[in-house]
C-alpha cells in the first residue's frame, strides 16, 4: 500500500485505545512496552516496525503522541540493546535486545546512528523499576546480562 493515514500497523480501533488510555492514565510514568519499536533505527530492509519507511506515517504520529504525554517505549523484536532518542519528538526508546547468546546480531556495533545513547550488540534484557529518592518517584531503566549484570543504566 501507498504510505499513509490508511497503512497500518495498530489500525485506528488499537489506535485509539492507546491514545485513550494514555490520556486517561494519572501514572508517574508511562511506559509503553512492545515488540515493536518506534524510534530505532532498524536495518534499512525491514518493514515490520515504526522507525523504518514502511510505516513512517503512523510512526511519527505515534511519536508526537508519545512526546506529548510523556511516554517512555520499551521495544523488542530486535537482536540488539539500545537507548536511542528520536531527533524530532525527543521520545526515549529502550531495546531490549536478544536474551540468548548466539542470537545477538543484526546491527554493526561500530554503527553508532546519531539517535543512539547507548549501543551494544551482546545479549541481555531490559530492567525497568520505579523507586523514590528524597519522596521523588524515580524510574530506572537499565540494559542488563542474561545474567542480570548491569550493561547501561
Amino acid at each position: 500500500m501507498p504510505e499513509g493515514p490508511e497503512k497500518s500497523i495498530l489500525g485506528e480501533r488499537q489506535r485509539r485505545w492507546l491514545r485513550e488510555t494514555i490520556e486517561q492514565s494519572d501514572a508517574t510514568f508511562r511506559v509503553v512496552v512492545s515488540p515493536l519499536i518506534f524510534v530505532g533505527p532498524d536495518q534499512g530492509r525491514k518493514g515490520d516496525n515504526h522507525a523504518n519507511d514502511a510505516f513512517c506515517w503512523e510512526g511519527q504520529l505515534l511519536r508526537e503522541f508519545f512526546a506529548d504525554n510523556d511516554v517512555v517505549v520499551i521495544g523488542g523484536d530486535r537482536h540488539w540493546q539500545y537507548v536511542s532518542v528520536d531527533p524530532d519528538t525527543g521520545v526515549w526508546e529502550f531495546s531490549c535486545g536478544a536474551l540468548a547468546d548466539g542470537r545477538e546480531g543484526g546491527w554493526d556495533p561500530d554503527d553508532v546512528h546519531p539517535a543512539h545513547r547507548f549501543l551494544a550488540v551482546k545479549p541481555g534484557f531490559v530492567w525497568a523499576e520505579v523507586d523514590r529518592e528524597d519522596d521523588e518517584p524515580i524510574l530506572t531503566i537499565e540494559h542488563r546480562s542474561r545474567t542480570g549484570n548491569v550493561h547501561h543504566r
